[in-house]
C-alpha cells in the first residue's frame, strides 16, 4: 500500500485517541491484541493547537524493528492520514482501543531521544507547538505532507441528476468534481467542504477519499560508473584492438590510466566516446557498468590548501586552555570569549575543534551571516580537510540534503553553517561554538522564534558540550550573565601579531560649507580612498541601507511615495528603475506626476549602496568597486565569488551592507569608510544605540589585519552620541556602562524577560479588536510582581504585507514567572479569537498571533 514515491487509501475510518482522551467505544480501532507490537507516543505534523501534545499509537506486528525514536510514520487521526514523528515507546495505554500506525515513512530515523528534549524544551520556552519544533530537525527536503483527494466513484454528472436540489453544498463538490475531471484535492474544490457534507457523498456512495504522499522536493542520486574487467586488461595487451576498435581502446586506457574505474560522465568527457562504443564494450565484456549512489558535494569544484596551525599567544593559549580544561571534566560550560577585532579568535577555535576531534567528539560552528561561511569553509577545511560539512539556505536543496546525511552517517565531524546548522544531527557533540554572538540573525523569525543562542546552550547542557559565544562586542546580556558568574568571561586584548587597531578619525558632516549640495562622501574619505588606489592597497565602505535612495517625494506638496502592503516608504533603485518595498517586493515604475498634487517635480532623498556606487564612479572613475549586498547577491555562489575577486586584488573597493562589517580578514585592507553611521540611532528600539556601537566597532575592525597599518573614517551627524563616541575611541567598557545604565533605568533586558505578542489581520480594527482581547485576557492572570503587560498599541511597523499589526509586550523579573499565565492565557485567547471570528462572520486564519519570547526587536 506504500511506496517510496506515492502512498494512497481510500479512508471511511472515523475516531482517533490519544492516551487519557478516550471516552466511548468508536469504530476503526484495532484491539491491542497479539497483532500490537508496541505502543508508541507519536507527534502530528500539524500546527494546530488541538493537536499539541503526543499522541499513543499501537505498532502492528509486522512492523517490528522498523519503528523508532525519530521515525516518520502515517497516522489515522480522525478520519485522516497525518504524518507524525515518533518521540519514543510506552507503555500500553490504559484505553480498551487504540488505532495503529498505517505506514513506516521509507526514512531511517531522522532525530534520536535527546532530539527529542531538545524540541520539547523549544516547544516549552517559545510557547510554540511540538510540531513547529520538530520540523525544525527534518532533513532539508524531506518534509512530507498528505495531501487528501476527493474522487467521485462513477460519473460526477450522473450524480448531479440524483442528489436533490436542496442539497446545495453536495452539488458544489460534485459540479467541482466534474470540472476537474472526477478527482481533484480537497483544497482545490473551492470553499472549505464540511465534514457533514463529505460523510454524506461518502454515505451516498458518490465519493470515496485518497491521501497521497508526494514524492519530497530533495532525494538521493545514483551515479554510473564503469570499472575495467580482467577480459579488458587482457584486451590491453592485444595489438590489434587499435585496429578494430580505438574508441574501445580509448575508453580502455582511461580506465586503466584512472586506476580501473571512472564516473561514466568522467568518462566519456576524458575520452570522447560514443555512448554505443561505451555499451558496446560493456556488451563485450570489457567494463561493467554499475550504479552507485553518491553524495552531492557542494564544494566539489574547489580547492583548499592545506593550512598549518598557527601558534597561540598567551591569551590565546589561556583561553583554549580554560575551555579545553572544561570539555576534558565533559561539563557543558559556557564560555564568552571577548576579544577585539583581529585577536585571532577563529584560530582558538580551530585549536578548541581539534581537542575536541582528538577525543572523538564532534563540533559546530554557527556563523551570523551567509557572505561570512566562504572564509570560513577555505580555512576550517584546509585546517581539518574531508571532516568538515556546510550548512546553508544558499547550498541547493540536493545538497544541503546530501550534506545532512553524511553527518548523520558519521563522514563529517565538523559542521559550519548559519542558525539553522545547530539541529545538525552531529553524534556526540563535545563543541559548540558561535561566532560574532551579537548578532541578530541568530533569532529565527518565524514560529518557534527561538534564537540560535539560547538553544545551543540547551543542546550542550544535553549532549555534555562546551558553548563557546565569541564577539568583539559581546551582547549586553552576556556581558551581564558573565559579570553574575553564568558565563567564563575570557578576554583576548591584543591583535594577532601585536598589530595596532587602526586610528579612526570622525567626519562631522553637520559641517558641511553649503549643507544644500553637501556629497556623499566628504572630502577626507576622497583623498584617503585616492591614496589607497595610488599605493595598490584596498578599502571597505560600509552603507547598512541598499538601493539608490531611500525615498521618492514630491518637491510641491513633500508626498512620499508608501508601499501599498506597508507603512514604509518605497526605496529607489536605480538600476531596475523601479521603486521598490524592501518588506513586501512590491514594485512600480516612478510615477511622472506626484498622485497627491499632480506636481512633475520630485526628488529623490536618502542614499543607498546604489548610490554610493555611482558616486564613486563620478568622483574616483579608476577605482574598481565591488558592491555586495542583497540585491547584487541573489544567485548562488555570489558571496563566495565576489569576496574571491576582491581578495585577488581586481577590485580596489568592497562596498556593502552589514554582510562586510564583520568577519572578513583580507591582509591588503588598510581603510575602512563608514558612510553613515547613523542609520540605526534613529529607530524605536530600546536596542538602537548598542546596534550601532557593534556595527561601527565590527567594520572598524576589518582595517590593517595585515602588516600595513589601518585607518577608519566615520562620517556622522551624531560624532557626540555615546556609542558613536564609545566606537571611535574603542572604549567598550564606556558604551557597557552608560547602555547598563539606560537598560536598568528603563527596565529593559538584561535587568527583566520581554515577550512580545504581535496580533495581525487584514482589517486594522479587527487586528485592535483581537489585541485588545487578548490584553483584558493577560492582565487578571499576572499577580503583583510577576509582570506588567504594555499595550495594546499599533506595532511601529503598522502594516505590513497588508496586514495591519498591533502588539503588546510583557515585561517580567523571569520567564518563569509568566510561563504558565501565558500559556493559560493564549488557550483562552484562541476561543475568544473564534468566538470573535464566528461572530464577525470572518475566517480564523484572517487574525494571527505571533508569539515572540526574548525579541532582538520591537519593530
Amino acid at each position: 500500500m506504500a511506496t517510496r514515491a506515492l502512498y494512497i487509501a481510500s479512508m471511511r475510518r472515523t475516531g482517533v485517541v490519544s492516551a487519557g482522551q478516550y471516552n466511548g467505544p468508536m469504530p476503526g480501532f484495532k484491539e491491542p491484541a497479539e497483532d500490537v507490537e508496541a505502543y508508541v507516543n507519536v507527534v502530528i505534523d500539524a500546527p494546530a493547537r488541538q493537536l499539541d501534545h503526543p499522541f499513543t499509537y499501537g505498532v502492528p506486528r509486522e512492523m517490528e524493528g522498523k519503528v523508532e525514536t525519530g521515525s516518520v510514520v502515517l497516522v489515522p487521526l480522525v478520519n485522516t492520514l497525518q504524518v507524525g514523528y515518533v518521540l519514543g515507546f510506552c507503555d500500553p495505554p490504559d484505553l480498551p482501543r487504540i488505532r495503529c500506525i498505517e505506514v513506516v515513512v521509507d526514512e531511517p530515523p531522522i532525530f534520536d531521544a535527546q532530539t527529542v528534549r531538545l524540541c520539547e524544551w523549544m516547544a516549552h520556552h517559545y510557547l510554540s507547538s511540538l510540531s513547529q519544533a520538530f520540523r525544525l530537525v527534518v532533513p532539508p527536503g524531506r518534509s512530507r505532507r498528505v495531501v487528501e483527494f476527493i474522487a467521485s466513484t462513477g460519473d460526477a454528472r450522473q450524480a448531479l441528476d440524483a442528489i436533490p436540489a436542496r442539497a446545495v453544498r453536495q452539488r458544489e463538490v460534485m459540479e467541482a468534481l466534474a470540472a476537474a475531471g472526477g478527482v481533484a484535492p480537497r483544497s482545490k474544490l473551492g470553499g472549505r467542504i464540511s465534514s457533514g457534507t463529505l460523510r454524506a457523498l461518502e454515505e451516498g456512495g458518490w465519493v470515496e477519499r485518497r491521501f497521497v504522499m508526494p514524492r519530497p522536493k530533495a532525494s538521493r542520486i545514483k551515479v554510473r560508473f564503469a570499472d575495467l574487467t580482467d577480459l579488458g586488461r587482457e584486451a590491453l595487451e592485444d595489438p590489434e584492438i587499435k585496429k578494430r576498435s580505438p574508441a574501445r581502446l580509448r575508453l580502455l586506457e582511461a580506465l586503466r590510466d584512472r586506476g580501473g574505474s571512472m564516473t561514466v560522465p568522467e568518462l566519456h568527457h576524458s575520452t570522447k566516446a560514443s555512448t554505443s562504443a561505451l555499451h558496446g564494450a560493456a556488451e563485450a565484456g570489457l567494463l561493467r557498468i554499475r550504479e552507485e549512489e553518491r553524495l552531492r558535494d557542494p564544494f566539489a569544484t574547489r580547492s583548499f590548501p592545506p593550512m598549518q596551525p598557527h601558534k597561540l599567544n598567551t591569551e590565546q593559549q589561556a583561553a583554549l586552555d580554560a575551555m579545553t580544561s572544561g570539555m576534558e571534566e565533559g561539563k557543558s560550560d559556557i564560555f564568552l570569549l571577548h576579544g577585539i577585532t583581529g585577536s585571532g579568535k577563529t584560530e582558538v577555535y580551530l585549536h578548541a575543534i581539534e581537542h575536541a576531534l582528538q577525543r572523538g567528539r564532534t563540533a559546530m560552528v554557527l556563523v551570523p551571516e551567509i557572505a561570512l561561511t566562504p572564509q570560513m569553509v577555505q580555512r576550517f577545511k584546509g585546517r581539518l580537510g574531508e571532516d568538515v560539512a556546510v550548512l546553508h539556505s544558499r547550498l541547493g536543496l540536493g545538497e544541503r540534503y546530501d550534506q545532512w546525511r553524511g553527518i548523520r552517517e558519521g563522514r563529517y565531524k565538523v559542521v559550519i553553517g548559519a542558525r539553522s546548522a545547530l539541529f545538525a544531527p552531529l553524534a556526540d557533540l563535545g563543541l559548540i561554538v558561535i561566532d560574532e554572538e551579537h548578532e541578530t540573525t541568530y533569532k529565527e523569525g518565524s514560529a518557534p522564534r527561538y534564537n540560535a543562542r539560547d538553544v545551543a546552550a540547551e543542546r550542550a547542557r544535553l549532549c555534555g558540550a562546551a558553548l563557546v559565544l565569541g564577539s568583539a562586542t559581546p551582547l549586553l546580556e552576556s556581558r551581564y550573565a558573565a559579570a553574575r558568574g553564568d558565563y567564563t568571561y575570557l578576554r583576548l586584548t591584543r591583535r594577532v601579531d601585536d598589530r595596532p587597531l587602526p586610528r579612526v578619525e570622525v567626519v562631522d558632516m553637520r559641517e558641511e560649507e553649503d549643507p544644500g549640495a553637501r556629497s556623499i562622501l566628504s572630502p577626507r574619505l576622497v583623498n584617503a580612498l585616492g591614496k589607497v588606489y595610488q599605493a595598490g592597497e584596498q578599502a571597505i565602505l560600509f552603507l547598512n541601507r541598499r538601493g539608490f535612495a531611500r525615498f521618492l517625494q514630491c518637491h510641491a506638496c513633500g508626498h512620499i511615495l508608501q508601499c501599498r502592503n506597508c507603512s514604509v516608504s518605497m526605496c529607489y533603485h536605480a538600476r531596475e528603475q523601479q521603486l521598490l518595498c524592501h518588506h513586501c517586493n512590491w514594485s512600480l515604475q516612478p510615477p511622472f506626476v506626484c498622485p497627491q498634487c499632480g506636481s512633475e517635480v520630485h526628488r529623490y532623498a536618502g542614499i543607498g549602496t546604489e548610490r554610493v556606487e555611482e558616486e564613486l564612479r563620478r568622483l574616483l572613475p579608476p577605482l574598481r568597486c565591488i558592491r555586495m549586498d542583497a540585491d547584487t547577491t541573489r544567485r548562488k555562489d555570489a558571496h563566495w565569488d565576489m569576496l574571491e575577486e576582491f581578495k585577488s586584488g581586481r577590485a580596489q573597493v568592497l562596498l556593502g551592507t552589514q554582510m562586510i562589517a564583520k568577519g572578513l580578514d583580507i591582509p591588503n585592507v588598510t581603510l575602512v569608510g563608514v558612510i553613515n553611521a547613523d542609520t540605526s540611532l534613529g529607530l524605536p528600539d530600546f536596542r538602537a544605540g548598542e546596534r550601532t556601537f557593534q556595527l561601527l566597532t565590527q567594520v572598524s575592525g576589518r582595517a590593517g589585519r595585515g602588516a600595513l597599518p589601518g585607518k577608519v573614517i566615520v562620517q556622522t551627524f551624531n560624532p557626540d552620541h555615546y556609542a558613536v563616541e564609545a566606537a571611535v575611541r574603542g572604549d567598550a567598557p564606556a558604551f557597557y556602562r552608560q547602555e547598563t545604565a539606560f537598560r536598568r533605568e528603563a527596565l529593559y533586558p538584561p535587568f527583566c524577560r520581554l515577550v512580545n505578542l504581535v496580533i495581525t489581520a487584514p482589517v486594522e480594527e479587527h487586528a485592535r479588536a483581537a489585541a485588545a482581547g487578548l490584553g483584558d485576557i493577560l492582565r487578571p492572570g499576572l499577580l503583583p510582581g510577576d509582570g506588567e503587560v504594555l499595550g495594546p498599541a499599533p506595532a511601529p511597523l503598522s502594516r505590513l504585507k497588508g496586514r495591519y499589526r498591533y502588539h503588546l509586550t510583557i515585561k517580567a523579573p523571569t520567564l518563569e514567572k509568566v510561563a504558565d499565565t501565558l500559556e493559560g492565557s493564549l488557550a483562552a485567547y484562541e476561543a475568544f479569537r473564534n468566538s470573535y471570528c464566528r461572530r464577525e462572520q470572518i475566517a480564523r486564519e484572517d487574525i494571527s498571533l505571533a508569539v515572540d519570547v526574548d525579541p532582538v526587536t520591537l519593530l
